[in-house]
């Protein structure tokens, strides 16, 4: 009868020993996991996120008469000017702006197109002008929110607007130099266009654009008529100090808020005591 095999001794571990490496290899495969986490994040990596960011959120629109102006309106450029509240979503990429116009002969709206894909990197604040507009058409527009991830966000509400034809102050040169204010102390402006306005807002600012006057007045006609408007003697102007202002121009009032307008541009005075 053959001897048995002899056969090399194995050591044995206390089972105590046994629970602390499996202990030690959960905890280095969580390590890793979370160093490899950490690497996708600083390497600007998105993990696989589906849900959509909220719908953005017009900036409420500002009454005619108050100052500063706010939400959508005509631009002293002669444009469209809009603006939007941010996401409150911190990994919002860009923001899509549609467009569709309405036509009165047909009584009928176009389909909305992509009018602007603006990376949120180029805003400084959430507002755009649409220089693609022209006068007496009626535009809607709306929003959407893109994510990181590529979500899209559903469409925010719809906006409407209409450019009038700017106004043409008078009596101000128009090269951006200051005329000083007429002993009289009036202002003048004139249509060169009818005009289908229901009223005017005439602002006054200071060099430090500080309000001095913000007063709607009717308009007396709507086809090439000079208004003029004085200045009551209860408004001081500091001597020598020059002084901006502007007529807009509102109508199609829905809600107390217009819904077509137009902006002059800037012209400036300057004051002078005898």
């Amino acid at each position: 009868m053959s001897p048995e095999p002899i056969l090399p001794s194995v050591k044995s571990y206390p089972k105590s020993t046994e629970i602390k490496w499996a202990r030690m290899g959960y905890w280095l495969i969580s390590l890793l996991i979370f160093n490899f986490a950490l690497l996708i994040s600083a390497c600007g990596l998105d993990v696989e996120d589906p849900t959509p960011p909220s719908p953005p959120v017009w900036v409420q629109k500002s009454l005619h008469e108050e100052w500063p102006e706010h939400g959508i309106d005509a631009h002293e450029s002669g444009r469209i000017y809009f603006e939007w509240e941010p996401n409150p979503e911190d990994n919002i990429s860009a923001y899509l702006i549609y467009r569709a116009e309405y036509f009165e002969v047909t009584d009928s709206m176009g389909d909305y197109e992509l009018l602007e894909h603006i990376q949120t990197e180029s805003l400084v604040d959430m507002e755009y002008i649409d220089t693609h507009s022209a006068i007496r058409a009626k535009y809607y527009y709306r929003l959407q929110a893109v994510d990181r991830a590529d979500n899209l966000s559903a469409f925010s509400d719809s906006l409407m607007y209409s450019l009038l034809p700017q106004l043409y102050l008078g009596e101000m040169t128009p090269n951006g130099t200051s005329d000083e204010l007429n002993p009289d102390r009036y202002l003048t402006w004139r249509y060169i266009h009818s005009i289908e306005m229901e009223d005017y807002c005439l602002t006054i600012l200071s060099a430090e654009n500080e309000l001095i006057v913000r007063k709607i007045l009717i308009p007396r006609s709507y086809l090439g008529v000079v208004e003029t408007w004085r200045i009551p003697e209860n408004i001081i102007f500091e001597p020598n100090q020059i002084y901006k202002w502007r007529i807009d121009a509102s109508a199609n009032y829905v809600d107390q808020f217009e819904t077509a307008g137009s902006e002059s541009q800037w012209a400036t005075f300057f004051y002078t005591v005898d």
